[in-house]
């Protein structure tokens, strides 16, 4: 393996010298002009291939998850920014699943709340460049990872060794299937409130060791939530049916779903079936899943990898980690090519399906290049902006008015957005690009932690 580097890469040759020693290849293209071409999610036309990925800004108000100031202000930058589909960050479907004390919620008495928000991000979308943006929101359960009012309280959905030695939750025993079937119901009714509020879509976060993607891998779980395929999978397939059933015709439905829970085998998802102490990503399952999702009706798919807690390089490759912890064990580089094959693979699925990625912010002023190569050679339909929106949401809009970007703006995948969040006081966004309000937050948070 590569040892870690930190970003140093001057242009696109120096990018392809990199890659070749590592005998690993990524499209690169200067046909940017792909990047603004206009793109169909059902019965709607994106204005562009930019998506702004979900990324917590952990801002809400922290007695009944409305959307705040600065979450307005997010998203208004979003907006502002060019991207053509905002893919609005999780809203967590019950209080016990909430992820942390300021995590959104959307509930009957702050709909108002969101109905603001929603139409003042359209509108700012139409004032800054003339185009109407489509909005998704994600639902979510946050399983093990659960801290309702900030305090731990996990709820997990099997019982696995490898994540329960780590996390101490060996005696915790796993949610029943009647806490999992009345959840079902939980997430269709805030998404039945997701339409009234002016969503064109919700999404069914199975990602990054939450609820729903924890049950797809849960092998070794008794009834009918775990065990065999159809059993690891029906969670999300039922309750995206629910959604589909209840919602009116022509409302976006759909999931971004991990294609790797690196846990060995019989724990893991995405990993080839050989028990042993260590995982190899197998998609067999994933993209299988994926081919059902779509005949079921998903106009669109998102995917991700890994569990960002333990292993961030896996889906946010970064130069700098959080307080406390080692560099990570492999050169980025390597980690945004193993992202985009993984995208790859799932593109291959159905050609036709706009489907995302994301773990590019590392390449920095060189991410338009291989997005656009991306794009020419069918890795994948759309390109999605994680951190890089908080540090330079008006990137789709300097590059397709432009022709490029601002070295200057670019995230720098320093983690301390990432930081704010774990410190779990402050409200997270760019420290670097947007010291000025992000600034003092960190500062909070590494009081606190202190």
């Amino acid at each position: 393996m590569a040892r870690f580097r930190r970003f140093a890469l001057e242009d696109t040759d120096h990018l392809i010298r990199e890659m070749d020693a590592l005998n690993r290849r990524l499209p690169i293209s200067d046909n940017l002009g792909i990047l603004g071409e206009t793109v169909s999610l059902g019965n709607r036309t994106l204005p562009n291939r930019f998506v702004i990925q979900p990324m917590e800004g952990v801002d809400a108000d922290p007695v009944d998850g409305s959307p705040s100031d600065l979450t307005f202000r997010r998203y208004r930058r979003y907006a502002e920014g060019g991207s053509g589909l905002i893919w609005a960050e999780a809203v967590s479907v019950v209080p016990e699943g909430c992820s942390n004390s300021k995590q959104l919620r959307l509930r009957p008495d702050n709909l108002d709340v969101f109905k603001c928000l929603i139409d003042e991000t359209r509108q700012a979308a139409r004032d800054a460049l003339g185009h109407d943006i489509t909005m998704i929101v994600q639902l979510t359960h946050s399983g093990r990872f659960s801290r309702p009012g900030g305090a731990a309280a996990p709820l997990k959905a099997q019982n696995n060794p490898w994540l329960d030695d780590f996390l101490g939750m060996g005696d915790l025993e796993p949610v029943s299937d009647d806490y999992l079937d009345s959840l079902q119901d939980d997430f269709v009714r805030t998404a039945e409130l997701a339409l009234q509020a002016g969503f064109d879509g919700v999404d069914m976060k199975a990602v990054h060791g939450y609820l729903a993607a924890e049950l797809l891998g849960a092998h070794r779980r008794e009834g009918k939530y775990g065990g065999s395929y159809e059993n690891r999978t029906r969670f999300l397939r039922e309750t995206t049916k629910g959604m589909m059933e209840s919602l009116s015709t022509g409302v976006i439905i759909t999931t971004r779903m991990t294609v790797l829970e690196p846990c060995p085998y019989p724990y893991g998802w995405g990993v080839k079936p050989v028990p042993g102490d260590s995982w190899e990503l197998d998609l067999t399952e994933p993209k299988r899943l994926m081919s059902e999702c779509l005949e079921a009706g998903m106009p669109i798919f998102n995917v991700s990898m890994g569990f960002p807690r333990f292993q961030p390089y896996l889906n946010r490759p970064h130069d700098n980690t959080l307080v406390g912890q080692d560099d990570p064990p492999e050169y980025p580089l390597l980690g945004v090519i193993r992202y985009q094959e993984a995208v790859r693979e799932m593109q291959s699925v159905d050609q036709n399906c706009p489907l995302p990625t994301a773990g590019l912010t590392w390449l920095r002023h060189l991410m338009p290049q291989v997005a656009a190569g991306l794009v020419e050679e069918g890795w994948c339909s759309l390109i999605g902006l994680g951190r890089s929106a908080f540090a330079y949401p008006d990137l789709p809009k300097d590059l397709l008015t432009t022709g490029g970007v601002s070295r200057s703006k670019c995230c720098t995948t320093c983690s301390m957005c990432t930081q704010i969040m774990k410190d779990g006081v402050g409200r997270t966004g760019c420290v670097i690009r947007d010291r000025e309000v992000y600034g003092p937050e960190l500062k909070r948070g590494r009081r606190a932690a202190v």
